[in-house]
């Protein structure tokens, strides 16, 4: 509770602080950071295959970018991007410490934005919907299984975040998205398997509006 009164505290201290960077119709929000993609547990069962055994992946990080065009005050259109991540499938169970898969992938997403607060709010929280399409590619089939790689997938995301001004147009943020990412193995012994990623997605960026 204590946690929760500082935050809010801070939050009304922000705001109060005064206009420093509207958000107005045409502008350009550009941020760059740390993105880091945790995947669920449990990313595949496997118990056909090998019986008792499961597959899981593993987080990466990397660069990661968003440009946001805002509309008005209370809304924008964000594009999320990055650098490639690399994950290794691991064999979990009856396959634990088995380097089944190593993959790549990028998963460029849609966003519409909305921002609650005015827009000369120094604290600008906003939530986000949007549309994911993930594609792999530079599969590594480390088990033998004759898999020639994963199926691309589209599914929802939806997320929330902040920016807060620092000086003029320069600004920090901190943004979470759960994003739907659910495939399938092609090919080979486990071809059809399906494989659900489903990340949570870490962003911490600086950004500048123009």
């Amino acid at each position: 509770m204590k946690l929760l009164q500082t935050v809010i505290a801070a939050g009304a201290l922000a705001v109060a602080a005064g206009p420093v960077m509207a958000y107005e119709a045409g502008d350009i929000l550009v941020k760059a950071g740390v993105i880091t993609v945790t995947p669920k547990d449990d990313n595949a069962n496997t118990s056909a295959l090998v019986a008792d055994s499961m597959l899981q992946i593993t987080s990466d990080t990397q660069l990661g970018l968003t440009g946001t065009y805002v509309f008005t005050p209370h809304f924008g259109v964000e594009v999320l991007a990055a650098t490639p991540f690399t994950h290794t499938v691991e064999g979990d169970g009856a396959l634990d410490g088995v380097d089944v898969m190593e993959v790549s992938h990028l998963p460029p997403t849609v966003s519409g934005v909305f921002y609650p607060l005015p827009g000369d709010s120094k604290l600008q929280p906003y939530v986000s919907l949007g549309v994911n399409y993930t594609f792999f590619f530079d599969e590594k089939d480390k088990a033998g299984l004759g898999s020639s790689g994963l199926k691309p997938s589209f599914g929802l995301s939806y997320g929330a975040g902040v920016d807060y001004t620092i000086k003029d147009s320069w600004l920090l943020n901190a943004a979470i998205w759960k994003v739907d990412i659910d495939t399938e193995v092609r090919g080979g012994a486990a071809d059809g398997l399906n494989v659900e990623i489903d990340p949570f997605v870490f962003l911490f960026a600086c950004g500048y509006k123009f």
